[in-house]
């Protein structure tokens, strides 16, 4: 999974096969080990679905993040992390400064403008060039599973729904692309994986389909060389 033709960051995401992750270090550890990038200090953005993004530069061991959705970084030594369910895990590299982001994106998230807040980090914090910013947006739900009740979808524009056999669904990744654009980013740098987690039972927990007891989910990451 990996959208960026510049190879000098670390980019991906773990599938079903590889166990829950939330819920489980040692799947956690396993995973990276076997990606060869258990030498890294691993941060999570601990997740409270609204849009605070935290700059990493001064950590010093492997840990979470409480109060935030996003997580931000220009040293190698970090590899950030979110674990996924159904929502948007959103990759971000300046090629040029050379930083990373990965922000986790719900629909409360999306209705927050998240990637507004990265970007604007990016900007404010890395000086930036709107120009250098590449962005993936990861498998997630999509809007043929994501069907939503009237307050979910007043927080976004009508145009923003579908209408089918009298329910409402939502397609999250066309509402932040469309944000991403109005940042003024190039079309060009937006990509947008084409697998549904709904769809895609052999290979991704989905929160929405499965509903277990306790969260399974994916873990999503991103790095520097």
């Amino acid at each position: 999974m990996n959208f960026i033709s510049n190879q000098n960051i670390y980019l991906g995401m773990s599938n079903k096969k590889d166990g829950p992750m939330k819920s489980s270090l040692e799947n956690r550890l396993l995973f990276f080990e076997n990606q060869n990038l258990d030498n890294k200090i691993i941060v999570s953005a601990g997740l409270v679905h609204e849009n605070r993004v935290i700059i990493i530069d001064d950590i010093n061991k492997s840990q979470s993040i409480l109060d935030c959705d996003a997580v931000i970084t220009n040293q190698s030594k970090y590899l950030l992390t979110i674990t996924v369910a159904d929502c948007l895990p959103i990759y971000f590299y300046d090629k040029n400064k050379k930083v990373v982001a990965l922000a986790h994106a719900g629909w409360r998230g999306v209705a927050s403008k998240i990637v507004e807040e990265v970007i604007n980090t990016f900007i404010n914090h890395y000086d930036s060039n709107l120009n250098d910013i590449e962005i993936f947006i990861g498998p997630h739900i999509k809007d043929c599973h994501f069907e939503v009740k009237n307050d979910v979808s007043s927080q976004f524009k009508i145009s923003d729904s579908t209408i089918r056999d009298g329910k409402t669904y939502i397609n999250l990744s066309k509402i932040v692309k469309d944000q991403l654009l109005q940042l003024n980013i190039n079309n060009d740098n937006i990509s947008i994986s084409d697998e549904c987690t709904y769809c895609l039972s052999n290979k991704y927990f989905s929160y929405r389909r499965d509903k277990p007891q306790e969260l399974e989910t994916m873990i999503a990451y991103i790095g520097l060389k």
